[in-house]
Order: C-alpha cells, then structure tokens, then sequence
C-alpha cells in the first residue's frame, strides 16, 4: 500500500532517513511511505499543493498533520483551519482513501506515565481545534492521534530545539503511529529503529544488529566494520574481564589515538565498565593522585617505556597491567593481542543508564586532576546535543584527531558515529600535510580539531593542490581563533561550515556553538547556547546581570555531571541557588550580548585591575588575535612598579607571532584603534611559545 504523510515541519524534520516516514518505512518494509511534510506550513499552503502532492499520488492511506504552525501564526481563526482539514477529509474519504488525523495539542505522558495537559504550544484557540479536529475524525470514520509527541514532551534527548523532534525523538513519534498503522495494514510492525536506546552499548549494538558491514573505524590500513569490530571488542570484553576479576572494571588507558584505543573503548562499554582516560602529556603526580583515587584493576600502556606512568602506577601494587606493543623481554604485563585472542562465552549484563562509563579528569598542573563522572544517561544527551550543533548526518565519516583521552572524542565522536552508524577515521598525526592526504583518501566530511591545528593546515603552501571536496564541515574549540585564520579558512574551504563550539569537562554536553556566518564578525564568541542548555551571568551576589555586563557564568546544575568520582560533595562545593534553582558556578567570567551571544572572559582569577579599573584578559586576547601576524596569545596581570605603582597592576601581553616581521608599534597602533587607553596593554614580549598544561591550556603562572 502506498502511506502518504501530509504535514508540516513535523513530517519533514529529523534530519537524513531521520522523519518518522523514514522510521515507519523500516518497521512496515512490505508498503511505500511518500513524505510529503514541508517545514513552517499552514492549512493554507497545505491546501494549495494538495492537488498535486497527495491526489494525484493515489494513495490509499494519508497521515494529515497541520495546525501547529497555524497556531503559532495566529492569522485566522481556528474554525477555518478545521474547516480545511475538513475539506481534505472529505476529499480523500471519497475516494475511499483511509484517513488518519494527526494531532499536537493533545495530553502528553509526564515523567510519571500520567497524561497532562500541554503547557507550552497551547491556549483556548489550540484546545478548540483539538476539539474540532477530533469530532471531524470522528464524524468520517478517521483514526485519530491527538498527540503524535505525546512521550517526548519531556525528554530532552528528543529534541532538535523546543519544536522539532529530532530522529530519535520520531522513533517515539512512530512508536505512536505503529498500533494504528498495524490496525490498517492487517500486519505486525517489524521491531526496527525503537526508542530503547538508554546506553551508549545500546548504540553500538544497534549499529552492529542493522548495519554489520558499514565501516565503524579505519586506522592506517587497518579497517574494521561494525562487525568485525563487535567480534573483536567482544573478545577483548573477555579478556578485560577475566584478567581484572571482576564483571564491572575500571580500566585505566594511557594510549596515543589508535585502533586499540578504540576496541578498548567499546569492549569496555560493553563490560558495562568505566574506561579512565589519561592524559599522556600528565605529570607522575598528576597520574599517582588519579590511580590513588580512582583505583582502577587495570592499566594499558603502549610499552614498558611508558615509564612515567607505570612508576606512578606503583603506588598499586594490585593493578594489573597490559600492553599494546609486544617485546622481546618478560615484563611481566599482558599483550592486548593475547587478549584478543580470549574466547568463551560473553553474555552482557544488565546496564542502568546511569552507570557510569567514563571518569574524565580536568587539567592539571602540580595537584592530582579531578575526576568529572559521566554515567550513560549524560553521554545520551551529549550525543543529542553534539549532533544538534554539528549537524552530523548518516552519510558522515569523521576525522578523529583530537586525543582520544579528550572529552570530544570519548563524550561526543565515538558515540555519536556509532548511534549514526558512520564511520571514524582514526590518526594520531597532527602533521596538516597528512592530515589533508588522509581527508582526500578517506572522503572525510567532517574535521573537528583545535585551532593551532588548523592554522599550520592554512599555512600549507599547497593547500590548492589538494582534494577537500569531500569536506562539510571544520569545527575547532579549545582556544580563541585569531580572525585571520578564520579568513584563511573561508578563502581556501569556501563551501565547508565553519563552527565554534563550547563545553567544559564538568559539563555533560557541549554547551555553545558559533556557527560560521558569525565568526568573522563575533570571533571573540563561543556562541548561543545549544537547546536544552541554560546559563546565567550572575555578579558577586549571584544575581543575574543585564545583557552586556561581565559576570560569572553559570549553568543549570542539570546540566553538569553528576560528581566528581569518590570526591562526595566536592562538586556542590560549586553549585549555588539562585531564584531558588541550582546552578553550578564555572569560575569562568562572560558576559551575553542583546543578541544571545556568549564571550568568555577569562577565569575571575585573569581579572587584571588597573588604577581601579576592572580589564578582562581575554578581552585583550581578542583583539591582540585580530593582528593577521598574531599565532598565539597571552595576556596577564603583573605588579605596576616605579612611576607607574599606583596603577596596582599593568598589563602584560604574551605574543607568538605568525609573522616575524611584527613589531611592538604595529602592536600599540592595532590596540589604540580598539581598545580604551587603561586597557591597553603596557608590556609586550614576543615569545617563540606559550607554557601549556597537559590538557594544551596556557599556564598564565609560568609566564614571567
């Protein structure tokens, strides 16, 4: 049979094979489902193209779904839209075709399973057209759904923004439609693309059940589908589990990007499992204060001369440890092919979703790094989110160049590709010639990296020369990106998007994107937030300040991980209330323009105060990055001496030139033309680089 959907943004939105036709054709393979949603549409354009787009197709079912952008006009009366859907009733009931009303103003299912009353998207006039659309359905023997969001009103991970669900969401949407569909159709629904997808090992075992031969990861020129991928972590879960001695490890992993780290991480999850990512740049303190802490049953290393690591793992003597690299000598460590190698029986054990999968540590200089908890529930959002400000589709393939014992790739990439069922390209060769060969090889759409990657990509001299044209998208985050490398990279990728985008450790999503069209004229923003994400800038009072004013910047405590791992209470050590809501304080100084635009100022630490005057550092930073001939740079307070002693504090400024032919004058001229005189900075010293922490961040203390 041939199923028509006739509606508006709710029966086109959801992205590539994301609309709940999309999902609907998968469960009922045997019939045709022809979409014909077109997004922002009323009952007024719907009866122009109703002609052509539905009667001249002949079906034999149509789902109608109109009124919600009606509504939101507000241009007629709700009488007239019922009148047209009417109209189209009738229409089709006279050609005998079966007619399903789909509704939006109807109850919804709370978090408690009762059906409530809508809140948001209704008033009278919505209550009165739910009203007439349910007696027509009724007077022409129409099936009829008063709300086709009736399970997702509440459910974040729903949602594309307030108004649009996104592919998981119309799994639920389908959920829905399936009981009438199945009435109609005389047959079961096959159980395809349900929403039950409550882990990340939900993901990857979706991905593995219905699409087994997509390529899940490449890494040089070993290449594995979700298959072969599945069939390996499994082994490798085997392994984990019988040297550790226990269902449920904590594995501790010390790894350059490869595809062991990436079998690792699946088997672990898995294990139901929580892999410890560190940092391969930490210091042996760092890493003794996390084995300490956390106490994980194993640790895997490249070799033997990963020798600060395992001298810090000494400190537990129980800690059982495996190597990548096989050697000639007896060291006593496991091989990951030897576990590779383990069969026997792997059944999966229950997984609640908030079980936690990842125990993420902050920077860290001297002292033992915190361990940021994400339980599976958190990474759902994030993956929601992540594919909201990226806009990642099922035709992706993803560069992953950025650690793999950051949050980018553990929070967002490797779930997000595995819910998509696209494919990772793994290398950890940041050399920007490579880079590019392995985009043009692999026909990679989507590059996320930090900026001082993509300004030695831009620096190439035969950038032209090179086939980029698979490229979509390049999105950098982790440090300003100096204007001039923005128009770098509008000259040489003028058809790829360029974003901005913005999380913290303690933050169970990214929180902001800047999409590209503003990043020449904002380049100091981090963006608007992402749906589902709340902030306040608030003063030392923690009342919220207007738009404009630098404050500390805040967010909604639901939106920060849950703790930090056997550190009970120190995350609410930060959490404040304000209106009687809880908010988790970042430390971090920003402000927010009229226009809904973020800026970080820099940590309420890089205040500098000059003569009484309040200068944000990273208001400096901004305008010293718009210099063309500026790389990198560095702004802090230092102590005023001599003449100039009743200032309290000068300003020093840090600069790495991208052009040896910068001088101090071109410096003060581009200052004066943009910045107040007490703003301006009264020291200037070229450096070859910047100090930076394990995690790549400037170390203002080591600046003298």
């Amino acid at each position: 049979m041939r199923i028509i959907c006739f509606g508006d943004s709710l029966s086109s939105c959801g992205g590539e094979r994301g609309r709940y036709s999309d999902i609907l054709q998968d469960r009922f393979p045997r019939h045709e489902f022809v979409n014909k949603g077109v997004g922002g549409e009323t009952f007024v354009d719907a009866r122009a193209r109703f002609d052509a787009d539905v009667l001249a197709l002949a079906p034999d079912i149509v789902l109608i779904e109109f009124g919600a952008n009606d509504w939101w006009r507000d241009e007629r009366p709700f009488a007239a839209w019922a009148a047209d859907l009417e109209y189209m009733v009738c229409e089709l009931r006279k050609r005998n075709v079966r007619v399903v009303v789909l509704g939006v103003f109807g109850l919804y299912r709370n978090r408690a399973g009762q059906r409530v009353p809508k809140v948001y998207g209704i008033d009278a006039r919505a209550v009165a057209y739910r009203d007439l659309e349910a007696s027509i359905a009724a007077r022409h023997g129409c099936e009829y759904v008063a709300n086709i969001q009736e399970d997702i009103i509440q459910d974040r991970c729903g949602w594309r923004d307030r108004n649009h669900p996104n592919e998981y969401g119309n799994r639920c949407v389908a959920d829905t439609l399936e009981p009438v569909l199945e009435k109609l159709l005389g047959e079961k629904a096959l159980p395809a693309r349900k929403p039950t997808l409550h882990t990340t090992r939900d993901f990857w075992n979706e991905a593995v059940a219905l699409a087994p031969d997509r390529p899940a990861a490449v890494h040089g020129d070993w290449r594995l589908t979700f298959a072969e991928a599945d069939a390996l972590a499994t082994r490798l879960a085997c392994g984990l589990r019988n040297l550790a001695g226990c269902e449920h490890p904590k594995v501790a992993v010390f790894l350059p990007n490869s595809m062991e780290y990436f079998l690792l991480y699946w088997a672990i999850v898995k294990l139901g499992g929580a892999i410890v990512p560190l940092n391969t740049w930490l210091r042996t303190d760092s890493l003794d204060g996390i084995f300490r802490n956390v106490r994980p049953e194993l640790l895997v290393v490249q070799s033997e001369r990963d020798r600060d690591v395992l001298q810090a793992a000494a400190c537990l003597p129980e800690l059982k440890l495996i190597r990548v690299k096989a050697a000639a000598d007896a060291s006593g460590m496991t091989t990951f092919s030897t576990l590779l190698e383990t069969h026997g029986a792997f059944t999966e054990q229950p997984l609640p979703e908030d079980t936690v999968s990842i125990i993420m540590h902050t920077s860290g200089t001297t002292a033992a790094p915190k361990g940021a908890v994400m339980r599976h529930v958190d990474l759902i959002f994030n993956v929601m989110a992540t594919i909201n400000a990226q806009d990642f589709g099922p035709s992706d393939v993803h560069l992953l160049v950025n650690p793999m014992f950051h949050c980018t790739a553990l929070y967002s990439s490797l779930p997000a590709a595995a819910y998509q069922k696209t494919p990772v390209i793994i290398t950890a060769d940041t050399a920007p010639d490579s880079l590019l060969a392995l985009i043009a090889r692999e026909r990679i759409t989507t590059f996320l990296t930090v900026p001082s990657i993509l300004q030695r990509v831009v620096a190439l001299p035969n950038l032209k020369d090179v086939d980029t044209s698979s490229l979509r998208l390049i999105a950098y985050a982790g440090s300003p990106m100096p204007v001039g490398t923005i128009q770098k990279l509008q000259l040489h990728f003028p058809g790829v998007e360029l974003h901005n985008f913005f999380g913290l450790t303690e933050t169970i999503s990214a929180t902001h994107v800047l999409l590209g069209e503003d990043a020449e004229q904002r380049p100091a923003s981090i963006g608007k937030l992402l749906p589902f994400v709340e902030a306040l800038i608030v003063d030392e009072q923690f009342q919220p300040v207007p738009a404009g004013t630098t404050g500390e910047l805040l967010f909604a405590r639901e939106n920060a991980i849950e703790g930090y791992y056997n550190q009970p209470g120190k995350l609410e050590e930060a959490v404040v209330t304000v209106n009687g809501r809880a908010w988790f304080r970042t430390g971090d100084l920003a402000l927010v323009d009229e226009d809904g635009y973020f800026f970080v100022q820099g940590r309420k630490k890089d205040m500098i105060i000059v003569g009484g005057e309040n200068v944000f550092a990273a208001e400096v930073e901004g305008v010293l990055l718009g210099l063309p001939k500026v790389r990198e740079v560095a702004v802090k307070g230092v102590p005023a001496t001599g003449v100039r002693e009743s200032l309290g504090e000068l300003i020093k400024a840090y600069i790495v030139r991208d052009d040896p032919s910068l001088t101090e004058t071109e410096v003060r001229r581009h200052c004066h033309a943009r910045l107040p005189s007490y703003k301006l900075p009264h020291i200037i010293e070229f450096r070859d680089a910047l100090p930076r922490n394990p995690a790549g961040k400037v170390v203002k203390t080591e600046l003298e």
